[in-house]
């Protein structure tokens, strides 16, 4: 991206956000349109029709990005980081001790999951072992600054850092768009694009994460590796892989525009040294 001007980097960026604030929040049930989240995001003010809480919703995800990108100023991400974030993307105005904000869970919890049509409840690990996995995890991806060399590279930093994070499942709540979120940082730390995970492919996300949270070993104070490398995994590398062409396309047609500008200046060049002739 070096080759874009300050403004087309500034453009890029804004059009992220849009994408990555839309998605997210579409991923976990928010019903705002992507042009209405753009709205509101360079606007500040409501949509008629929808709910405050969805607006919140919009808000508070912009003010965890822009704590994403302050940390890229920083190498490493500590615990107090994340609770950041996470009291950023809570934006319930009722505070509830046993489901706090910026602040691990205190009551177990868990998922319904349809398996050849039946559906099972699955817990993920228990309040108790969060502190042990959550020392794991830091220790393997706190540092964001570490030297990421290849597309296919970062794919695999960011599918890790997802991966392990929704597995724990640290919080009562907000554990997905908070993967979402800090696991790109050592993508942009390193100066590729950010893993935009496109709601339209909600389903397929969902599956492939509940198969691999299946297939795998549960996770508790005896863990001491967060990561399982099976067929589930594999199939959540590649899901990821397809995910970072939305910001590649978003990248290349920004080029594009910036090719159609230059040609313009050229024209424009072209015939103003014509007329000096003439």
């Amino acid at each position: 991206m070096d080759e874009l001007t300050a403004y087309e980097k500034e453009a890029l960026l804004q059009q992220l956000k849009v994408k990555w604030i839309y998605n997210s929040n579409a991923i976990e049930g928010n019903t705002l349109s992507e042009g209405d989240t753009s709205f509101i995001i360079e606007n500040g003010l409501t949509v008629q029709g929808k709910s405050l809480s969805e607006h919140n919703q919009v808000i508070g995800h912009m003010k965890a990005l822009d704590l994403i990108y302050a940390m890229l100023e920083k190498d490493t991400i500590a615990e107090d980081d994340l609770f950041l974030l996470h009291k950023a993307i809570q934006t319930e105005i009722l505070i509830d001790y046993e489901r706090p904000n910026g602040a691990y869970k205190e009551i177990a919890n868990g998922r319904w999951i349809n398996i050849d049509g039946k559906n099972q409840h699955f817990y993920y690990p228990l309040p108790e072992d969060i502190k042990h996995l959550m020392n794991l995890w830091f220790s393997k991806f706190s540092s964001i600054s570490k030297e990421i060399s290849s597309r296919d590279e970062a794919i695999k930093v960011y599918a890790d850092m997802h991966i392990s994070f929704t597995s724990i499942h640290p919080f009562h709540d907000g554990n997905g768009r908070l993967a979402r979120l800090i696991s790109n940082l050592p993508l942009l730390r390193n100066g590729y694009l950010p893993i935009i995970v496109d709601s339209k492919h909600r389903a397929e996300y969902i599956e492939l994460l509940s198969t691999y949270n299946l297939s795998s070993n549960q996770l508790d104070n005896t863990t001491t590796n967060l990561i399982e490398t099976s067929n589930a995994y594999l199939d959540l590398i590649d899901f990821f892989k397809d995910e970072y062409k939305n910001s590649e396309e978003i990248l290349a047609s920004l080029r594009e525009s910036k090719k159609e500008l230059d040609k313009k200046r050229n024209n424009r060049k072209n015939i103003k040294r014509q007329d000096k002739r003439t």
